[in-house]
């Protein structure tokens, strides 16, 4: 039998009893406090109201931790389940949120007790948990995972709503909560919602949130476009998101060993930097009969990119600007990856460019306005270069400087005369085909196709 309540403070009583109330000790050695329970409890004397109080408090966060001691857990959970006051109940669910986690000790057998205690006592806790089933392990993350996308608000605003402040702001459930919300997203078809909710919830200042949760976030993220693809603006907005949390997969291959959908973003980068490329040289170029020969080459390479990608070829592709193009880069495509290019041996102006695209294993470093694109039949032959650094000097990106053509059986410099005949694209098709053994049709090359 519990002992006869001391004549103390008959307003801190009534205070306690309050529902909204959420007690927890203040200035104690709560490690002394789980001592003296268990030493209490192991000697068969009769709990104190206050050992009783306290113990929520002790199961978890102290030295000893009393849930791991199962016949002390036991006896508390007796002593609560028959209490006459709430403020046990209170006080184990409010401890147990603050302590929720996937290895939590003993964690289902007092989400059972809680269970039975929120249909005894009135109140938040009973409220909330009818409403959310929050003491239901597999349940309580689902129910309020639900909550978050139909209401648009976390899971610490929805407790606030209950008057019960910011009790899971920093303990398991909100990570729980999260995980069940990534799951449910994985199968959301509504992109632009789908990228806000894992925004808002699953990251922090554009990195993961809670740790171990990247792959269930990038499952999230991209598993709706397996089967699907995606516009191009898409693809940039997904791959700003992606890319900040977890770095370019090509420049951070190690980041990526663990997280599914490798190949489809490395897919979208490769596109995006043939983009860049482009699309940056284009509102680059002021000059009236270069912006119409820029044509050809979108033309060509947007042919090249396709055929081989359609064929099943590997295709990497990497960029690297002057200084005009970098700012220009920056204002069209965020914080996109690129290099940057310097004077190593030819001089390298502020708009110069240069597309770096290898299919199988065959690089090729395409110049924009008069410069020449430079094959290597090999990206093992010791000049090649070496895709994703993040800057070139000029030499690095080329293999002959000076007047006319250079042909050799592992090398070609070709220049870009004759671009409405087709002449230099059916000599680089040609060369291309040698090497990979599949030649590009003209037809995909074509302007205007």
């Amino acid at each position: 039998m519990l002992p006869r309540i001391p004549v103390v403070s008959e307003v801190a009583e009534r205070l306690w009893n309050l529902p909204q109330a959420n007690y927890k000790p203040g200035k104690v050695d709560l490690n002394a406090t789980a001592r003296e329970i268990r030493d209490a409890s192991a000697s068969g004397l009769t709990l104190t109201r206050k050992q009783l109080r306290d113990a929520a408090w002790c199961l978890w966060s102290t030295q000893p931790a009393l849930a791991e001691a199962g016949d002390v857990l036991g006896v508390l959970l007796r002593e609560w389940e028959v209490a006459d006051k709430p403020r046990f109940f209170r006080s184990l669910a409010s401890a147990f949120l603050q302590s929720y986690a996937k290895d939590q000790v003993a964690r289902d057998q007092v989400a059972r007790s809680l269970q039975s205690l929120s249909s005894r006592w009135p109140g938040p806790w009973s409220d909330i948990h009818k409403r959310f089933a929050i003491f239901d392990l597999e349940r309580g993350p689902v129910e309020l995972a639900l909550e978050v996308v139909s209401s648009g608000r976390s899971p610490v605003e929805i407790f606030r709503d209950f008057g019960l402040g910011d009790i899971v702001a920093h303990g398991g459930l909100t990570e729980a909560v999260v995980a069940a919300l990534l799951r449910d997203l994985a199968y959301e078809s509504d992109h632009e919602r789908r990228l806000e909710l894992v925004e808002k919830y699953a990251l922090k200042n554009g990195k993961v949130a809670f740790h171990g949760q990247g792959p269930a976030i990038v499952e999230a993220l991209l598993r709706p476009f397996v089967n699907k693809g995606a516009d191009l603006n898409v693809q940039d907005q997904f791959l700003a998101l992606i890319v900040k949390a977890f770095d370019d997969p090509r420049l951070r291959p190690t980041n990526w060993v663990s997280l599914p959908h490798k190949d489809l973003v490395l897919g979208w980068l490769t596109r995006q930097s043939l983009r860049q490329f482009l699309d940056v040289v284009d509102a680059t170029t002021v000059d009236f009969d270069a912006k119409r020969m820029w044509k050809y080459r979108r033309a060509f390479w947007e042919g090249m990119y396709n055929f081989y990608r359609k064929e099943g070829f590997s295709v990497e592709t990497w960029v690297a600007f002057g200084a005009q193009g970098q700012r220009e880069a920056k204002r069209i495509f965020g914080d996109a990856g690129f290099a940057t290019l310097s004077t190593d041996g030819k001089p390298v102006s502020s708009d110069h460019a240069v597309l770096l695209f290898k299919v199988a294993d065959c690089v090729i470093a395409d110049w924009n306005h008069n410069g020449k694109c430079h094959i290597w039949s090999s990206a093992r032959q010791q000049s090649a270069p070496t895709f994703y650094n993040r800057n070139y000097g000029s030499n690095d990106v080329q293999i002959f400087v000076g007047q006319g053509h250079h042909e050799t059986s592992t090398e070609l410099t070709w220049g870009h005369g004759g671009s409405d005949t087709y002449s230099w694209q059916r000599k680089l098709a040609d060369r291309l085909a040698k090497i990979v053994g599949k030649r590009v049709p003209e037809s995909a090359f074509k302007v205007g196709r």
